[in-house]
């Protein structure tokens, strides 16, 4: 679909969409160098009982990284007009809008959640890379955050680093401001998944807080059609984002972990 900016995005409705209901909405962003359409055929978000969103970065990347192409406000408006499109074609329920994204996709959701914690009621962000900007003049009000992220991650390492001449953010401390920022306490509960995958909540918070951190795991959508190596069950990613914002629907195939 086109919007009257030139930009576009791929749109998925449920087959069992009626307009008597309100819906939740899910909008998911593609990594640096990938396209929509490659996030849709590798997460299959798309099975999800919502209307979901494969939006296309301009030239396949996302603000406030050091390599895209446009500025925060125009990504920032580009998310809103595609919301207002929906609006008056669907029964949108607002106080269900979730967004998640891959990579540099997921950086850009942090961002979103940073810049407009008032649209989005809770995000999810896989392999996220966490340029300095995207923290930067965050917002206080609490925002639904759920993490996951590979400690071998050769791309974005789980530790911090460098890319770009950029430094970004390590997983651990952008948790640490998410668990001030949600009003969480310091008391962590952690469950041991498949293989060396941890499942980590936070308590006492104003809005949740919960990491999966995977040993060994890579730069991939865990359990996507892209993950060679699958360690987690196939879909686990996707089970995971969507069970976090209380979705059903799950890809035919997924395994529970």
């Amino acid at each position: 679909m086109n919007l009257p900016s030139g930009r576009s995005f791929i749109l998925s409705v449920p087959k069992s969409y009626t307009a008597q209901k309100e819906w939740p909405v899910v909008m998911a962003f593609h990594g640096w160098g990938q396209s929509a359409e490659n996030l849709r055929d590798y997460s299959r978000l798309d099975a999800a009982q919502a209307i979901t969103v494969f939006p296309a970065g301009k030239e396949k990347a996302w603000s406030p990284a050091p390599y895209a192409k446009t500025s925060g406000s125009e990504d920032k408006k580009f998310v809103l007009d595609i919301l207002d499109s929906l609006r008056a074609t669907y029964n949108v329920d607002d106080s269900q809008l979730f967004a998640t994204g891959m990579s540099n996709g997921g950086g850009f959701v942090a961002y979103l959640a940073c810049q407009m914690p008032g649209i989005f009621h809770s995000v999810a962000t896989i392999s996220a890379a966490y340029y300095e900007d995207i923290l930067k003049d965050c917002a206080h009000e609490p925002v639904g955050r759920l993490d996951m992220h590979g400690t071998d991650d050769p791309v974005v390492g789980y530790y911090g680093g460098t890319r770009h001449k950029t430094k970004y953010f390590s997983v651990e401390s952008v948790l640490e401001q998410d668990r001030k920022r949600n009003k969480c306490s310091e008391k962590v509960e952690t469950n041991r998944l498949v293989n060396n995958a941890l499942d980590m909540h936070w308590r006492g918070c104003s809005a949740p807080l919960e990491h999966i951190r995977i040993g060994g795991g890579s730069h991939v959508w865990p359990g996507g059609l892209g993950d060679k190596n699958n360690e987690v069950g196939q879909f686990f990613a996707t089970d995971r984002v969507l069970d976090f914002f209380g979705i059903p629907g799950r890809p035919d195939g997924t395994r529970e972990t």
